[in-house]
């Protein structure tokens, strides 16, 4: 969603424009786009010496709702601190779904909850998926780092330098993307219990293979650093087979089938870029006990 990219502005916007010391570092993997990327961002008075991770965060965003149900992303915050989060609801709805587990951390942290709904605004104004903008202005707008007026100044100046050789539309959609993300922060009034019926989503099941279990599990739950060397294969070779244990699940939307329009050509289902139709041909007696939401069409 361009992430790494608004926040290397944003990092570079406060290290030029006030008195403090700023480092930046960004973890992603091979995959970059469409997969978990996060950013480490220190600022403060003093020299920064600091060559390891932060585990220990005064404001924590999530871009992807998603992530809430697979990562456990609120573990660095501190007591007091402030957690922004891009979902599809508002102040008033966010609330029921979030896991049990999130709420208990937000409440046990006394954490400052906001909300917006990035995707929305983005699809609104053009932009797409592409929430990076939003999600920077309103990072500025809840921290107060620099005053408001500067930090829009800054980041209108930031787009130019990144987008103008995309021309005019593209730039005014971005700074469109300021003015909607100013007016559409919303804080939420956190209750005092954690009563969600939904639950964190847990690791890969007792029946998995031990290798896939303990070693590439904790790898594809975002715990890798926390697998023993002795834990990986001597040789560097994984088995094969391995992929479909990854569910990333980390798509806003995906394709549906639509089989009042289909004319069994088979198209999408060889071009989908997330399988997510896949054909089958069978004969019309085999649907006899297929559940009702099996879709088909004879």
């Amino acid at each position: 969603d361009g992430t790494v990219g608004a926040n290397k502005n944003s990092i570079k916007i406060i290290g030029e424009t006030t008195d403090n010391n700023v480092q930046a570092y960004f973890v992603y993997d091979s995959k970059k786009a469409g997969s978990m990327t996060t950013s480490h961002l220190r600022f403060g008075k003093e020299e920064i010496r600091a060559p390891y991770l932060i585990d220990s965060s005064d404001f924590v965003a999530c871009h992807n709702f998603s992530f809430l149900e697979k990562y456990d992303m609120l573990a660095s915050a501190k007591e007091g601190a402030t957690f922004l989060l891009n979902a599809p609801f508002g102040k008033d709805e966010i609330w029921a779904h979030l896991p049990k587990e999130v709420q208990q951390r937000i409440i046990g942290k006394k954490l400052k909850f906001y909300v917006i709904d990035g995707v929305r605004l983005g699809n609104e104004i053009g932009l797409g998926p592409r929430i990076n903008v939003i999600m920077q202005t309103a990072f500025f707008k809840i921290s107060n780092i620099i005053p408001l007026d500067q930090a829009i100044r800054e980041i209108k100046d930031a787009i130019v330098k990144s987008y103008g050789k995309a021309g005019e539309k593209v730039l005014a959609m971005n700074n469109k993307a300021v003015d909607v993300a100013l007016e559409n922060i919303e804080e939420v009034a956190v209750p005092s219990s954690a009563d969600s019926a939904l639950r964190m989503k847990a690791g890969l099941g007792a029946e998995t293979p031990d290798f896939v279990r303990n070693t590439l599990g904790p790898i594809i739950d975002g715990l890798g650093d926390s697998v023993p060397v002795s834990a990986l294969p001597a040789d560097g070779t994984f088995p094969t087979g391995t992929a479909k244990y990854e569910k990333r699940n980390i798509a806003v939307d995906i394709p549906v089938w639509d089989e009042e329009l289909c004319i069994q050509c088979g198209i999408c289902s060889f071009v989908c870029p997330h399988a997510t139709i896949r054909m089958k041909i069978y004969d019309g007696a085999e649907l006899g006990g297929a559940p009702a939401a099996f879709k088909s069409v004879e």
